[in-house]
């Protein structure tokens, strides 16, 4: 994953939302940006290989259960620069609505909302927050 330079957080809850047979094939992984990002990598057909053998060790656990228990602890959205820019460029306008926004999608980050994806809370970075930079400084 870091050599991909992989979404960590995003490639996890994909994880959580593919089925094994999905992982297995590489089938509709394309509407999966962090997995098609971490399929990329050389290594990874060894890397699903070896997941999914791990999987199918902990038997009784159907691929429900497991997609179910994982969506509970990987949040589908994560405040991310790029998002808090956005919203403090429009409160700098006196615009307070993607704040109000992203404080309704954040309050439930694990549950699908129809209002972040319309939003692309989920999706790749913008091509614009390629060059923002974070300062811990105040």
């Amino acid at each position: 994953m870091e050599e991909t330079g992989a979404d960590f957080t995003m490639t996890f809850r994909q994880l959580s939302e593919a089925s094994m047979q999905q992982l297995h094939n590489m089938s509709n992984l394309q509407v999966m940006w962090a997995l098609q990002n971490l399929a990329s990598h050389k290594m990874y057909p060894e890397w699903v290989s070896m997941y999914l053998h791990r999987l199918k060790r902990q038997g009784g656990d159907s691929d429900e259960d497991r997609q179910h228990r994982m969506k509970r602890i990987n949040p589908r959205y994560v405040l991310r620069n790029w998002m808090a820019e956005s919203a403090i460029r429009k409160a700098e306008g006196n615009d307070f609505s993607e704040v109000e926004l992203l404080q309704r999608i954040l309050a439930q980050p694990y549950l699908t909302q129809d209002a972040a994806e319309e939003a692309g809370y989920a999706a790749q970075p913008p091509w614009w927050a390629q060059g923002l930079n974070v300062s811990c400084s105040s």
